[in-house]
């Protein structure tokens, strides 16, 4: 299909677009980069995804595309009632430390699943038909929210849609108030968790914005006066905006809560392991227990062997020697030392590099590159990006103090 010049010299097409086109990048690194760092930022991965198809498919509803593609037409209403079910999952996620989905969860996405089966005798429709509907609509913009191919009376879906996000939007505010004293005003509160939990209500208030937006159009009817199809896709850019400026200056966001939150004094429940052994129930976060049977493992196996020492040391081999699932291990390490698994290995080998130097001075006629090999690094841009990462400072400018000089 062929874009006209208006089309490309218009701001919201071209805003529209690139915030579409951005949001599925973003969201492919998020999933496959965070596969094994954190269940929660999964979630966050398929929100974006399906907020950046939204944004594609907008501007596609104002091209010919649909002309020469009519199959494709409606294909991705799903992704307009998964997007409030991803957003409460992903908040709830982040604040009970969940490192896999509940089996109910799938409940969340029934009025998805429901709402795409209304439009199932519209796909099984011919060519010629889908084509008088594309047609139809590119004659009348504001058919789209009216969504005459369904099996439900014009408007419906639209109203449907509205009253979902805002009770999945009212919920998200009901579960950040009732842990809000504990996160931002507990014994000892957590800098990196009054971040992330700020992260999170400016993240709620934000989509909340779009349902609200729809809920005034019930009410009002925006839509004699305004644009309202416009007014909504720029809402979810928007939110696809604030949602990659927020992870480009605080990434560590992604790594959720740290420590033990059902530690704090006001927790009513504690999930406790089953004393035999056995698979009692299915587990979606860690009891106190397993904190302080993963934390010894980690810690003496780190002490004894050192194995951070290998060039080339990933999660996979901490999992074997360990004997704990990659996933759980990742989800473990983020939470216990607000880190990933990197940042974690990174951050001993400087501190093994620390001790070396003040107990072996002779090791200071070694270059850096040499001295990054002897901790297990596998260059020295990498080797100096974690000093910087744990002191802000370069290696030279860090261990001064031990005489050390950057020798080429």
């Amino acid at each position: 299909f062929q874009l006209t010049m208006q089309q490309v010299t218009d701001w919201v097409f071209v805003f529209v677009f690139a915030l579409g086109f951005i949001g599925l990048i973003l969201s492919t690194i998020l999933y496959f980069a965070n596969k094994n760092e954190s269940f929660s930022a999964r979630i966050l991965a398929a929100y974006l995804f399906c907020a950046s198809l939204i944004c594609l498919n907008f501007n596609l509803t104002n091209t010919e595309f649909y002309l020469q593609f009519p199959h494709l037409w409606r294909i991705i209403v799903w992704a307009a009632f998964s997007i409030p079910s991803l957003a409460y999952l992903y908040v709830r996620t982040v604040l009970e430390q969940e490192f896999k989905s509940r089996r109910t969860d799938i409940l969340f996405f029934l009025p998805d699943i429901l709402f795409t089966l209304t439009m199932v005798p519209f796909y099984l429709t011919d060519t010629e038909g889908k084509l008088k509907v594309v047609r139809n609509f590119m004659a009348d913009k504001t058919l789209i929210s009216s969504e005459p191919e369904g099996l439900l009376p014009l408007g419906w879906g639209f109203i449907f849609r509205m009253g979902y996000g805002l009770i999945m939007s009212i919920a998200q505010y009901i579960m950040l108030a009732r842990w809000r004293k504990k996160i931002l005003y507990g014994i000892n509160p957590v800098p990196q968790n009054v971040v992330t939990f700020k992260w999170l209500f400016y993240f709620t208030v934000v989509i909340s914005i779009s349902y609200a937006i729809l809920f005034v159009e019930t009410v009002i009817h925006v839509s004699r006066f305004v644009d309202l199809n416009r007014l909504i896709i720029l809402t979810v850019s928007a939110n696809i905006f604030f949602i990659s400026t927020y992870l480009l200056f605080r990434p560590n966001i992604l790594y959720g809560m740290t420590g033990w939150l059902q530690a704090y004094p006001d927790k009513a429940e504690v999930t406790k392991d089953a004393e035999d052994g056995a698979t009692s129930r299915l587990k979606t976060k860690f009891s106190l227990e397993q904190e302080e049977e993963y934390k010894n493992a980690l810690e003496t196996l780190f002490l004894e062997d050192r194995p951070f020492l290998r060039v080339g040391y990933k999660i996979g081999d901490l999992s074997r020697e360990l004997n704990i699932p990659g996933y759980l291990l990742s989800a473990f390490i983020n939470q216990a030392y607000g880190k990933n698994f990197n940042e974690l290995i990174n951050a001993y080998r400087v501190d093994y590099l620390e001790n070396m130097l003040q107990s072996s001075p002779e090791n200071l006629q070694y270059t850096l590159e040499a001295l990054g090999n002897m901790a297990g690094f596998n260059s020295r841009t990498a080797f100096i990006s974690a000093v910087k990462k744990k002191t802000g400072k370069t290696p030279v400018e860090h261990f001064r103090h031990f005489g050390l000089q950057d020798k080429a």
